[in-house]
């Protein structure tokens, strides 16, 4: 707001001016994506920008920084989501990212077809997803002796911060229980990261994912 005029109320609401929008949300498992962003913020040690309500990231325990900030914002974020499908049925397809990896061809082809893009033939949807299998983009990066995208670089690095206590932390079952009760606890329907409903989600429309409710 400081260097352009903008209303935030007009930028809501041309959001949603034509209801052939569409919008897609990929989730990740949310105990994996606090350990990331753990392993970032401790890799960017005890810059200003990295402070975490005027502390170090280095001085947060992880079922601190799990509780206070990686859940909340991961909240915010799930059912933000939620609240737009609410608004415009139909618009917002909520996909899991374990569902993805499981079956590459068959996730982008519902993709492609919730933003009307499915004029792919079947073929070429199972060749780009053959294409981007982790051993043929590991193959072609030795062949080329540099990475694609400069993402595995690092992921190495945000990674390496993170101690093995963290880790086993992040696979305990009672603090991934207390994790989902807190999720639950301010809105997120935590059906979703059961794996049964994950998987299943590909195929479903967002009114099914509705009447999951709370959530994202």
């Amino acid at each position: 707001h400081a260097f352009v005029s903008v209303s935030v109320d007009d930028v809501d609401a041309a959001a949603w001016s034509d209801a052939r929008q569409r919008m897609v949300l990929v989730y990740g498992d949310p105990m994996q994506h606090a350990v990331g962003c753990f392993a970032n913020n401790r890799t960017l040690g005890r810059r200003a920008h990295a402070q975490l309500n005027g502390r170090s990231p280095m001085d947060w325990t992880f079922h601190e920084y799990l509780l206070k900030r990686a859940l909340p914002s991961y909240a915010k974020m799930f059912i933000s989501y939620h609240a737009m499908a609410e608004a415009v049925p139909g618009a917002v397809h909520i996909v899991a990212e374990s569902a993805l990896r499981a079956d590459p061809a068959r996730g982008l082809s519902s993709l492609l077809s919730h933003l009307q893009l499915d004029r792919w033939q079947t073929a070429e949807i199972d060749a780009v997803a053959d294409l981007c299998r982790r051993e043929h983009i590991l193959a072609i990066e030795r062949e080329l002796g540099l990475s694609l995208t400069g993402s595995r670089g690092r992921r190495r690095k945000s990674t390496g911060g993170v101690p093995e206590t963290v880790a086993k932390a992040a696979r305990d079952p009672n603090l991934r229980r207390e994790a989902l009760n807190s999720l639950a606890s301010m809105g997120v329907n935590t059906a979703y990261f059961e794996e049964p409903l994950a998987a299943a989600s590909l195929r479903e429309d967002v009114g099914h994912c509705l009447s999951l409710k709370s959530d994202a």
